[in-house]
């Protein structure tokens, strides 16, 4: 195993917090393990990565390893058997074009200003993300999301935390078990999917057929373009909108709604209506189907529901 020279190694001690401050080059790829540590990454002013850990531990209890071998860069938390008290924090200065992979107990984790590859999964963390690009997934099981102007593949999912993303593009995909999904002046190929949460899409521009499905909430997608692709805005028992905004209706619209308890409603006059039942032994499943051709597109434009409303809005 080949390990290379740091380039700066400095260790501080100020009351009880300690810190160490290390620089590494030559890294390709970051392997970063965490139990509670809030974790910070950011653009670096040069091709080394910076890397300075703050902790409260006591030094019999705790131990930051910091490890390069060859391109490859281990960091991580080792703790001795028992109980401990205090606090960590790793900070992160790095170049663009690295890929990183995060595992964190609970620690909150902020990434800014990169061109980068990056996976991390999270206890019950909040991840903040703000100006970066490349491929991108972040797990929490109960963690909040932030995301601001985000570019490339984009995959979020939280058990039960919320996400709000603003001015992303790309390949997009967000999931949450029941959280809220809040969507502002997003552009790409869409998926969004919660289990009991509202889905609120604004500004929404589409590059590919998308979805957003909510299995007891209501969703609601406002368009800021013409719909060149096909969409599906569908709820299990809540509302399903979609609010053309202006914009013109042009595809095949499909519309349903459970018969007994959902409601459709266009402004569009239908060209078929009929009622489906996949379980025919159980009329309480019967769908009320609208369905209208509108202009020359062959895009499909789906907007159901179970026991809501199922809207479309100009």
């Amino acid at each position: 195993m080949l390990v290379v020279t740091l380039l700066v190694v400095s260790t501080f001690v100020f009351g009880q917090e300690k810190t160490v401050n290390k620089t590494f080059s030559g890294i390709k790829t970051i392997r970063l393990s965490t139990s509670s540590g809030d974790i910070d990454i950011k653009k670096s002013a040069n091709n080394d990565v910076k890397v300075l850990v703050k902790y409260s531990f006591d030094d019999d209890s705790f131990r930051p390893i910091l490890e390069q071998s060859a391109s490859k860069l281990t960091l991580k938390e080792d703790f001795s058997n028992g109980s401990h008290s205090g606090s960590s924090s790793w900070t992160l200065e790095v170049p663009n074009n690295l890929s990183i992979s995060i595992n964190t107990g609970s620690g909150d984790i902020t990434v800014a200003d990169l061109d980068i590859e990056i996976k991390t999964n999270s206890g019950s963390g909040n991840i903040d993300i703000t100006k970066v690009k490349g491929d991108l997934e972040f797990n929490s099981g109960s963690g909040d999301f932030e995301l601001q102007e985000t570019n490339g593949e984009l995959r979020i999912n939280t058990g039960s935390g919320t996400i709000r993303a603003g001015k992303c593009e790309g390949e997009l995909s967000f999931n949450a078990g029941s959280g809220n999904i809040t969507l502002d002046q997003i552009k790409g190929d869409i998926s969004a999917n919660v289990g009991s949460g509202n889905i609120r899409s604004n500004a929404t521009t589409l590059t590919s057929s998308s979805s957003f499905n909510s299995g007891s909430g209501d969703v609601t997608v406002t368009l800021a373009t013409a719909l060149d692709y096909g969409i599906s805005v569908n709820s299990g028992s809540g509302n399903a909108t979609l609010n053309l905004a202006g914009t013109a209706a042009n595809g095949e619209l499909v519309m349903e709604a459970n018969k007994r308890n959902g409601t459709i409603v266009a402004p569009f006059k239908f060209d078929k209506e009929e009622t489906i039942n996949d379980d025919r032994s159980d009329r309480s499943n019967e769908k009320i189907r609208k369905t209208a051709k509108l202009g020359s597109k062959d895009i499909q434009i789906r907007v159901g529901t179970g026991s809501g409303t199922a809207e479309v809005t100009k």
